[in-house]
């Protein structure tokens, strides 16, 4: 039995390939960790040594906690980790750290507001139908007898509502937990620290809050595992893609890596990556100048549409990415008639009058005879042998989209 986790399941949620790839193969992501995930582990990192060495009542400097945040920083570092917003540097998110870290400081010093229990603790969480999940709680804090109080600490660039707050699972996990593992508690402050804002979203849990967040986890991982038997794990594009450490392994974006050195590249003998990534944006110049151009260039339409399709079926992407669009490839198959010239032309229209089918047609129309196909109105052998006289064709469209 798996050991679910908040992030595990939210990873489902967000796109249930990558939850494939990461928790199911369990493969190693080919892309670096995002400059704002890492931010913010050296900033959670930074706050816990300062909250190990406050338990012992040795409170350090403001200066002594950015050194040791610079510290982390470059013991940590590593040459992959991914600056998504162009405009920015790794340097400008290392120096967001430190205001964040200062604000914290100038804010909770003396940090005497109660007393730390645990950080970093690890919280096992029992719930119905003999599901288990695992939490870390960053910081968890006696206030008074019976009376916790559960902090996060986030280096997101914008705070929530307070309605997000009130319904987030997470801060719902870690209620359940701190009662499960301390039931003589009475009240649980459950407290966002936005450390970018130096501001704090305050949360608590009723019973039947809780009751009906345990109810929807359960069902939500009944989902996963269904999933998981089925093998179906579709990708699920997003703004947060941008972010993911398997962007170069998913058929959504890979097609954008496969010329790098690190990224295995799929062998094709009709198109390259860059040939691919060439036709997308030449068969949207074709398509835009359609209207212009002589019935020689839908010949030519058709070819790069093919080299496409090909492409796409030999290498596995389900989308090519050009310079400013995204050519996606949606496959379906239909059945076709054969021709009034094809002699299984009338041996259809002879099975049909002796399935007493003809009747309902009169003559072989396609539309109708498909129709009829995809109804319950006929028996399966009656489809099987009408079937016989069909051909079955793979139609592959092409579609584009502006980037």
């Amino acid at each position: 039995m798996p050991l679910y986790s908040h992030s595990r399941l939210g990873t489902y949620e967000n796109c249930p390939f990558q939850y494939k790839l990461r928790y199911v193969d369990r493969l190693k992501p080919i892309l670096g960790n995002s400059i704002e995930s890492f931010m913010g582990s050296m900033v959670h990192d930074s706050l816990e040594w300062l909250y190990k060495l406050a338990q012992d009542s040795n409170i350090v400097s403001k200066e002594a906690l950015i050194n040791k945040y610079d510290e982390l920083w470059s013991e940590n570092w590593k040459d992959d980790i991914r600056v998504v917003k162009k405009e920015l540097t790794a340097d400008n998110f290392k120096e967001t750290g430190k205001t964040c870290l200062e604000m914290y400081y100038d804010r909770y010093h003396p940090f005497d507001q109660a007393i730390t229990i645990g950080l970093e603790e690890r919280m096992m969480i029992q719930l119905p139908e003999d599901k288990k999940m695992q939490g870390y709680i960053d910081r968890l804090d006696k206030i008074a007898d019976g009376h916790f109080s559960v902090h996060d600490y986030k280096t997101s660039n914008r705070v929530p509502p307070q309605a997000k707050a009130d319904q987030d699972r997470q801060l719902g996990l870690y209620a359940l937990a701190v009662h499960q593992k301390y039931p003589e508690i009475k009240k649980i402050d459950l407290v966002w620290h936005y450390v970018r804002f130096d501001e704090e979203v305050r949360s608590s849990r009723t019973e039947q809050q809780l009751d009906i967040m345990v109810e929807n986890t359960v069902n939500l991982i009944k989902d996963v595992e269904t999933a998981t038997e089925l093998k179906n794990f579709p990708t699920k594009t997003s703004i947060l893609c941008n972010w993911c450490e398997f962007k170069a392994q998913c058929p959504e974006y890979s097609h954008q890596y496969a010329s790098q050195s690190n990224v295995p590249v799929l062998d094709t003998t009709t198109m390259t990556a860059s040939q691919a990534a060439e036709t997308v944006d030449k068969l949207v110049e074709l398509k835009e100048k359609k209207k212009t151009l002589t019935a020689d260039m839908d010949s030519l339409i058709e070819t790069l549409e093919s080299k496409l399709v090909t492409y796409s079926k030999e290498s596995g992407h389900n989308s090519v990415f050009g310079k400013d669009y995204k050519a996606s490839f949606n496959s379906s198959e239909s059945l076709r008639m054969p021709g009034k010239k094809d002699l299984r032309r009338y041996e259809l229209e002879s099975a049909l009058k002796e399935l007493e089918l003809w009747d309902n047609l009169q003559e072989i129309s396609p539309y109708k005879l498909k129709s009829m196909l995809k109804s319950d109105k006929i028996t399966p052998v009656q489809k099987k042998k009408i079937s016989e006289y069909m051909d079955q064709d793979e139609n592959v469209r092409i579609s584009l989209k502006k980037l």
